[in-house]
């Protein structure tokens, strides 16, 4: 039996909406020439997730502060941000850390630090020794957030 169309729809074709599936799931263009695209992942609690590539740059984060290392590079606080963004992580939180001049993050998707765990970053599985804001990352990193003592 042939089906009715209702009345000003038009017929989708295969090939019409293979292509819309494929403009669907195209990740972002990048936005600024700062921006590159980046693995990130989050382990250590409850919640673990590994997401595709995100694209991130220098931008502002938490209230307005600008994160960006030497003030042009992407970062892995922005890359942590954006995954939230691009990708939904359920939420990330961070404080302000006068002492260090840079970001402390406090929880992801509900998974707090504490006095015994904290939230760590490493780039290409070497462990961050300054603030997320203040180290480079570039296209192709891997950057991992982990809860641990």
């Amino acid at each position: 039996m042939p089906s009715v169309l209702a009345r000003g729809a038009a017929p989708v074709t295969a090939a019409g909406l293979t292509l819309a599936l494929a403009l669907a799931a195209a990740p972002p263009a990048t936005a600024s020439a700062g921006d590159v695209r980046v693995r990130v992942g989050v382990t250590g609690g409850p919640y673990t997730a590994s997401v595709g590539l995100v694209i991130t740059g220098p931008r502002t984060v938490f209230g307005g502060f600008y994160c960006a290392a030497d003030g042009l590079s992407a970062t892995p606080l922005t890359a942590l941000v954006d995954a939230d963004e691009q990708y939904g992580l359920g939420g990330v939180q961070a404080r302000w850390d006068a002492a260090k001049q840079d970001f402390v993050v406090t929880s992801i998707h509900g998974d707090a630090a504490d006095d015994k765990k904290k939230w760590n970053a490493y780039v290409n599985e070497k462990k961050i020794t300054a603030g997320p804001c203040h180290i480079a990352i570039k296209g192709g990193d891997k950057v991992r957030w982990t809860l641990e003592a």
